[in-house]
Formats: C-alpha cells, sequence, structure tokens
C-alpha cells in the first residue's frame, strides 16, 4: 500500500469512525463509490490501520460467549463474570441472567417447558413480573408430596405462570415410580399423557444439568439410593437433563431410572427448539461438556471460568 493510498484510507476511516459520516455521505465528499469506500473500511481494520477496541467490563464475557456459540453451535451462550464471587453470588447472577434472557424470549413463544431444581427455582424467584397472558407453562416431569414442594416442576411451572400472567398445566404424577410398570401405567392415564404430549411441543425447555456423583439433589432428597448410583456408575452414567442419565455419547441410557420417570425424555427435550440450562457448578463440567457437545441443551447461562474449561481444547 503506497503512502497516497493509505492516506485515502485514513481520511475515510476519521470520516467514518470519528466523525460518524455513512458511508454514502463519505463516497459523495471524497468522490468515489460507495462500495469501494465500504472496501478500503475493511482493509483499514485488515491492515491495522484502524483497531476496535471496546471499552467495557463486558466485553471479556462477550467474546467467550461467541466463542462457546460458534463451538458448539448454541443458540445462545449468556456468561457472567464470576471472578471474586462466591459460590451463592454465582448462583444468584446466573439465576437473574437466565431469567433476563427467559423473559426476552417469551415475546415470540406460545409454550415454555420446566423441568425441576434448585436452579431453576431461583432462576423463577428472580423472573420479573411481566405480562405473557398467551403463554403456557408447561411442567417436563411429574412430582408430588410435601417434601421439597418448592423444586418440583408443578410448583416451579405454577409459580412462573403467576408470574407473567401466563396458564400453567399440572402433571398429577410422581416423578419417580417403583419400577417401570408402574411408570407405563400411570402414563397410559388420559390426563397425565395429555401434560407429556404439550411438554413434546414447547417453544422453550428450561431444565437443570445434574450430575449423580457431584451434590446430586436427587440423591439429596432420596430419589436415588447407594445402590442406585452405583448401577449409574457401572452403566458409565456421566449427568442428567430432566432426571434423565445420559453417558458419554449423550444418549439416554437404558437403565432402569430412566424407564421408571414420568416426564418427557431426553430424544424429545432435544427436539425442542430453545432448551436453557442454568450452569453454575464447575463439579459438574463433564456433565456440562457432554449436554453442549451432543446438542441437548442449546442456550448456556453460566460462568467464564465454567465457559473457559469448555473451550479449554482450543
Amino acid at each position: 500500500m503506497d503512502i497516497i493510498e493509505e492516506k485515502n484510507i485514513v481520511k475515510m476511516a476519521c470520516l467514518y469512525y470519528e466523525e460518524g459520516l455513512t458511508q454514502a455521505q463519505i463516497a459523495k465528499q471524497v468522490g468515489v463509490s460507495r462500495s469501494l469506500v465500504s472496501k478500503l473500511l475493511l482493509d483499514a481494520r485488515e491492515e491495522g490501520i484502524v483497531e476496535i477496541t471496546i471499552n467495557s467490563k463486558n466485553a471479556y464475557t462477550s467474546m467467550l460467549e461467541r466463542k462457546l456459540e460458534k463451538k458448539y453451535g448454541l443458540a445462545a451462550a449468556v456468561i457472567i463474570d464470576s471472578k471474586d464471587l462466591t459460590i451463592e453470588e454465582i448462583e444468584k447472577m446466573t439465576a437473574k441472567a437466565a431469567a433476563y434472557y427467559l423473559n426476552k424470549q417469551m415475546k415470540q413463544a406460545k409454550s415454555v417447558g420446566i423441568s425441576w431444581g434448585k436452579a431453576i427455582r431461583r432462576m423463577v424467584d428472580y423472573f420479573p413480573y411481566s405480562n405473557h397472558s398467551a403463554l403456557s407453562v408447561v411442567p417436563l416431569i411429574g412430582g408430588m408430596g410435601d417434601d421439597f414442594v418448592n423444586i418440583h416442576s408443578n410448583q416451579l411451572s405454577h409459580d412462573l405462570a403467576k408470574k407473567v400472567r401466563g396458564k400453567s398445566k399440572y402433571l398429577y404424577a410422581p416423578a419417580l415410580l417403583a419400577n417401570e410398570q408402574l411408570a407405563d401405567a400411570l402414563k397410559s392415564n388420559q390426563a397425565i399423557e395429555s401434560v407429556l404430549n404439550d411438554g413434546l411441543n414447547v417453544d422453550i425447555a428450561v431444565v437443570g444439568i445434574g450430575s449423580p456423583y457431584k451434590r446430586s439433589t436427587m440423591e439429596e432428597i432420596g430419589y436415588l439410593s447407594q445402590e442406585d448410583i452405583e448401577e449409574l456408575r457401572s452403566s458409565q452414567i456421566v449427568g442428567d437433563i430432566n432426571s434423565r442419565f445420559y453417558n458419554a455419547r449423550g444418549e439416554e441410557a437404558a437403565c432402569k431410572i430412566n424407564r421408571s420417570i414420568i416426564g418427557v425424555n431426553l430424544p424429545a427435550i432435544k427436539q425442542v427448539p430453545q432448551v436453557l440450562t442454568i450452569a453454575a457448578d464447575d463439579q459438574r463440567i463433564e456433565a456440562i461438556k457432554v449436554a453442549v457437545e451432543n446438542q441437548l441443551v442449546n442456550v448456556l447461562v453460566t460462568t467464564d471460568a465454567i465457559a473457559s474449561q469448555l473451550l479449554n481444547d482450543e
């Protein structure tokens, strides 16, 4: 590039980036075509004449979001800066970020499916009151009884629907039955079958990612015994979504527990246009990585630390 050409490029760059002229205005002022202005402005960036710096503390997390989206084919990644935050603060920030994202998406959605668990409970608690009166909120898994009601899918669906002035469905069934025969019998009930079918057709599903070996809520509330955990370990299970356990290939395992669940299965969840998960616990990194690698979820709300681990093989 000779000095005259560079001088012209610098002039156009100053007019465009510093004075705010449009490319058409620059073309008229300099006496060249608009397409040439566009090309020379691009050349200015490629040659290092112009460098764009985003002066925001969010630039780092925005870069990680784009990298995750490109690497794993995600519909969206939402990342919080977790530096110097306690685990409680991380849980709060990821819940708020998920609530903000979901609230925006509800404008185009007719129905939202809700799984269960503590992370989703926090998201619902931080969800802003809004008006999506045409929205239907559907539980994706059963949940009955007096214990841990606040994290049951039915309760979460009810609470979210109330906050958005929408309607909620109810799945009147336990999440886990003693055996496959009991589960099949309940799933043949018309009312239960109807809600499960609604769960197959939601526009957005909100799910958690769990691990049977690391801070398992299912173990904590008594859904998993030590014998169950050993069976899952022998089946090489790495995680669960909607209480459906999957292996390192992202496949729903053919294990006793999966056959005894009343809820939407993994192949069906994978077909939902947007599957949002909140991943705040880096002890579950293997389960998270397998989930995004195999498109079990496609909207990931997480921390910069977890995002960096997911990108560390680049």
